[in-house]
Order: C-alpha cells, then structure tokens, then sequence
C-alpha cells in the first residue's frame, strides 16, 4: 500500500506546481504579543474543507515531520483566520483569472501587502500556492512533499492559517499577528 500512495503523491506532484515564500517583519515587538482572537468570519465563497485542511495540517504538526531531509519537530496548532483566508482566496482568484501563478501579482502586490488589505496586521507570515485539479488532501500532501512548503507548514513561528482556491489555484496564508493590534 505504500508503494501506491507514493504513486498517487508522484502523479499530483506532476499535474500540480507548488511554490512557497516566507517573511518576517522588520519590526520585532518590544512586549511580548497579547493574545488575540482567531478572526473566525470566513469567505462564503471559498468552496474549501476549512476543518479539514486544519486537521491535515495541525496533524502534521502535532507529530513533526521530515521536511526534505530537515527534520521537523511537533509545534502547537494552528487557528483558522478568516483574514487570511481572505487574502488567499482573493490571491487564488486572480492568479486563476488573470492566468498567471506567483507570489507577485500583476499589480506588483506581495503576500505581505495583501495581507495588509485584508487587515492582517502580520508580525511573520508564509506563503504556499499551488495549481492542479487537487482536493484538500492532495494540496496539504503536495505542500508536504516539497520542502520548503513543509517547512512553512511545520514553522512554530505561525499561529494561524487561512487557504483560498479559486477552481484549480490554491492559496495558503500562514502568519502570526504583531503585538499592536
């Protein structure tokens, strides 16, 4: 059964392209970050498996992982942010529509940007996109079997996450607020 598994994972991973990107920002809190409350308003038109793909990734984290040879231990879970959401989908949205796939929009914008317009007021965040006719599973397994997208989703930096797709584009956000919020 192994064997078939890698098949399948070996079969997304050629119709799919993946790519990730990661930030921290210049500005390090001087007291330690307040709790702040997962934003739970969500995208009623991101047609995502919200409490599945928290499941498969805080799965992931809960047990460490071996990203690319670079070993992963268990970090605490993530929370859903609809903030972030919001910015993933908006960022799967015209990647899909305007037919191109990168960190950087047409307009110039980057993930932090975005996430600024979505009112995100990130301390750190990471950036994982991904292309393919994929389900929630064979997106987190797609990101789980590149390196750098596991080591986004494995990072103890971040505290939150949020995905959009837009028909076959996937977008996932993952940040921790700063402290002035």
């Amino acid at each position: 059964m192994p064997g078939k598994i890698m098949c399948v994972a070996a079969m997304l991973l050629a119709l799919s392209i993946f790519t990730s990107c990661t930030k921290e920002s210049a500005v390090t809190p001087i007291a330690p970050a307040k709790p702040v409350p997962a934003d739970t308003i969500t995208v009623p038109e991101n047609k995502v498996d919200r409490a599945a793909l928290l499941q498969l990734v805080n799965g992931l984290r809960s047990r460490g992982c071996n990203c690319g040879g670079v070993p992963m231990p268990a970090v605490g879970p993530l929370t859903w942010n609809g903030l972030l959401e919001r910015a993933a989908y908006d960022h799967s949205k015209d990647m899909f529509l305007n037919k191109y796939f990168d960190h950087t929009g047409l307009d110039g914008s980057t993930p932090g940007t975005r996430l600024d317009a979505s009112g995100y007021r990130w301390n750190v965040y990471g950036e994982n996109i991904a292309t393919g006719n994929m389900d929630e599973q064979a997106v987190v397994l797609g990101w789980l079997n590149s390196p750098k997208h596991c080591q986004n989703m494995m990072a103890a930096k971040y505290s939150e996450l949020g995905v959009g797709r837009y028909d076959k584009d996937w977008t996932m956000e993952l940040g921790t607020r700063s402290a002035a919020q």
